[in-house]
């Protein structure tokens, strides 16, 4: 009797175990529909995340990343870091470490900025990131607000502050933020610099003969080939007109001239559209002991006119 009843009360309790446990999946099954279904119905990107893996993704996120499903995500990567790119101003997957989703949590106001690349047109997204932690759990909701635009514009903008709008270089405000900087870095350093000053002889007449488009279009082909000469650290701005300035790090005046020459030659010998033959006149200085960015300047363009007095189509240096 023992025995049937010790049997009885184990078939029960096997049922009641068996109850809740699959009550309890069942549960958890809708309940991890419902919020799929929820992070679905929003526009933008949402992940929900624990410090070990991803848990779910929405149909925006999955799109942008370039999966089906949860599941193939998962073969490939865990964590969404992963995919936070290098760039100025925005998260890294190194900024906070592998304890990014707790750092970011306690600092959901601010705005804070990542960039990832689609998977659906190769191209980069900025986005705004907030990450919550859910209530009574170690999980979190990372939600990705759409912000390229703005930050396209704000590029745009950035650049059309910064470059000449006929030849797409450097304009004189930018060189001379650049230019303070650089000239600061060769004092400090005791390392030489050297700038090239020049300009396009007759260019008035050339305004004259062929008209202001035609000479627009001089200046854009003339930028464009000396851009192409240049190192990658050299830094070539539009001065002003028809007047030009190349800033060298790490060049003596010697080395200065030596480049002029090969721009001048590269000037005389192209063949402008409507023009034919263009030359252009060179000044060449060095920073010297007791130099201001003002007298580095003033000496430069000295040079440049004493270039042109002497005949044009020249380089000196001094």
């Amino acid at each position: 009797m023992t025995t049937t009843l010790y049997i009885v009360l184990a078939i029960v309790l096997v049922g009641i175990l068996a109850t809740v446990f699959i009550s309890y999946y069942y549960y958890k099954i809708r309940t991890q529909k419902f919020v799929q279904n929820f992070l679905d119905s929003q526009s933008g990107m949402v992940i929900m995340m624990n410090s070990k893996t991803t848990l779910l993704l929405n149909r925006a996120a999955l799109r942008f990343f370039g999966y089906n499903s949860l599941k193939s995500f998962l073969t490939s990567h865990s964590d969404v870091s992963d995919f936070f790119l290098e760039g100025e101003d925005v998260l890294t997957k190194h900024s906070y470490g592998k304890g990014w989703l707790k750092s970011l949590s306690k600092e959901n106001k601010k705005q804070l900025k990542v960039k990832l690349r689609s998977r659906e047109d190769s191209l980069e997204y900025h986005f705004h990131i907030r990450v919550s932690n859910l209530i009574g759990s170690n999980d979190y909701v990372v939600a990705f607000e759409d912000i390229t635009k703005i930050e396209r514009e704000k590029t745009a903008f950035k650049k059309s502050a910064d470059y000449d709008a006929l030849t797409k270089i450097y304009n004189r405000v930018k060189i001379n933020e650049l230019f303070g900087y650089i000239f600061f870095n060769a004092k400090k350093y005791n390392q030489h610099l050297s700038i090239i000053l020049f300009d396009i002889d007759h260019f008035k007449r050339i305004n004259d003969t062929y008209g202001h488009n035609t000479g627009d279009s001089v200046l854009k082909e003339l930028s464009g080939l000396i851009r192409g000469m240049l190192r990658e650290g050299d830094i070539f701005a539009r001065w002003g007109g028809e007047e030009f300035l190349v800033v060298l790090n790490n060049s003596t005046v010697e080395q200065a001239s030596m480049l002029a020459e090969r721009l001048r030659k590269a000037i005389e010998q192209y063949h402008f559209n409507n023009v034919g033959q263009v030359t252009c006149s060179f000044g060449v200085t060095e920073l010297e002991q007791g130099d201001t960015e003002t007298l580095l300047l003033e000496r430069v363009d000295k040079v440049l006119y004493e270039a042109k007095d002497n005949g044009r189509n020249q380089v000196v240096k001094k």
